[in-house]
């Protein structure tokens, strides 16, 4: 069965047949990544059979064994031991980024300076990190792979590897699509065993690090602050992360000593920014603390502001915050910066406080930011918040309609009032 063995050889026997063994892998090699023997029936005489592929051996599209191919000792094979090298390997393992995003999509090559005849690899992730992740092998799976390659499913993980096709064929520089995991697994990197001859290197690629955002729902309320905001147009009132308008997310670090703090949405438009902002109102911007993720020259950068008054532009702050990680995806950007708690000074809030948080998009330019045209087109917490508490919030962004709902609000209990005093 393909899950049992990769290259199963089905051939029809016969007085013009010879039964050998060649070198390659199988299920058997998922973990050790050492190559094994695989019998194959070669026609000796050029009468139809079926190769490795399920075609007759001479049908086009079948080709012949190579007699170059992997050395075989004796007349069946069977004292053929594959030779571990551990020289420098001619072979590496490319990939286009060195980051990866759960769920993407990520193209990897197998490249070398010689051919090899048999392959194989998978994606493993190191374990450890902040949140000490246990190392786990086959991580991923691959969505597509050369005609000279296939899937492999190592430990009942679906297309978690690739090998070669049981052809007996010399390959080079082949290019596959690896599929990353939905569930944040941390760093990772590709391995993979290569077979010339009777001899094998095993290698690696460079440590994947894993792309934060757009984050995870988990311990949302408990142990971090999730923040959505969803659009008007989509079939369900709640949204998840990837679908967001607005994504803000804050966590604290275990020392207490500071905070980390995530924003992140679409921009349709270059000169938009997305900002998160705390103050002691919920109907005024006086004195806001303002955190700005914006494009600058096609380049995600923070901005750090201090507002006044809503009649001022937010002028640059004084108080530390130290930029950590940003992204730009498509049109969707990300920043990631932390804030120590401590005060700043006298125009300056210190972020321990109880204030309402205020999530938005505004107009900029190369002159500067702007603030939205009404503190109506903000979406704000429902109550004030110290940072430190943590809570859960999803809402509809839609600048539009959300003035137009307080009206109707105001309007409505006018008509109450005129009710009761019997107009």
């Amino acid at each position: 069965m393909w899950f049992q063995i990769a290259f199963t050889i089905v051939a029809v026997l016969s007085s013009h047949s010879l039964a050998a063994f060649l070198l390659g892998y199988t299920s058997e090699s998922c973990d050790d990544l050492k190559p094994h023997r695989i019998p194959f029936v070669q026609d000796v005489v050029g009468q139809p059979g079926l190769g490795s592929n399920g075609l007759p051996i001479n049908a086009p599209g079948f080709n012949r064994p190579n007699p170059n191919g992997p050395a075989i000792n004796g007349p069946d094979g069977m004292n053929v031991q594959p030779i571990l090298m551990t020289t420098v390997t001619p072979y590496r393992i490319f990939t286009v980024d060195n980051r990866y995003k759960k769920g993407r999509a990520l193209e990897v090559r197998l490249e070398g300076r010689e051919y090899f005849e048999a392959f194989v690899m998978e994606a493993r992730a190191v374990g450890g990190g902040p949140t000490n992740k246990l190392p786990q092998a086959g991580v991923g799976r691959f969505v597509s792979a050369p005609r000279t390659a296939m899937f492999l499913s190592c430990r009942d993980r679906s297309s978690s590897a690739v090998v070669n096709a049981p052809n007996p064929l010399r390959m080079n520089n082949l290019t596959f699509t690896w599929e990353a995991p939905f569930q944040d697994v941390g760093d990772i990197y590709f391995i993979a065993s290569v077979l010339l001859g009777d001899r094998y290197w095993v290698f690696t690629s460079e440590r994947l690090l894993s792309n934060p955002f757009p984050g995870e729902l988990v311990g949302c309320g408990i142990r971090r602050t999730c923040v959505r905001l969803c659009g008007y147009y989509q079939s369900s009132p709640i949204c998840s992360l990837d679908e967001a308008e607005y994504v803000l997310i804050i966590e604290i670090d275990p020392s207490q000593r500071e905070t980390q703090i995530t924003i992140g949405g679409y921009i349709r438009d270059p000169q938009t920014y997305v900002a998160f902002g705390m103050a002691y109102s919920d109907f005024s911007l006086m004195d806001m603390d303002m955190s700005v993720c914006m494009l600058d020259r096609g380049r995600v950068t923070l901005g750090h502001y201090y507002v006044k008054q809503e009649i001022f532009p937010p002028f640059p702050h004084a108080g530390v915050i130290i930029p950590d990680l940003t992204d730009l995806d498509n049109n969707r950007i990300w920043c990631r910066f932390r804030r120590p708690f401590l005060p700043y000074g006298p125009t300056s809030i210190n972020p321990t406080r109880s204030m309402f948080h205020y999530y938005f998009k505004g107009p900029k330019n190369d002159s500067g930011i702007y603030l939205p045209e009404s503190i109506y087109k903000m979406n704000i917490s429902p109550r004030q918040y110290n940072i430190t508490d943590f809570y859960t919030d999803v809402q509809i962004s839609n600048s539009a309609f959300l003035p137009i709902a307080r009206h109707l609000v105001v309007f409505f209990l006018l008509l109450i009032g005129l009710h009761s005093k019997g107009f």
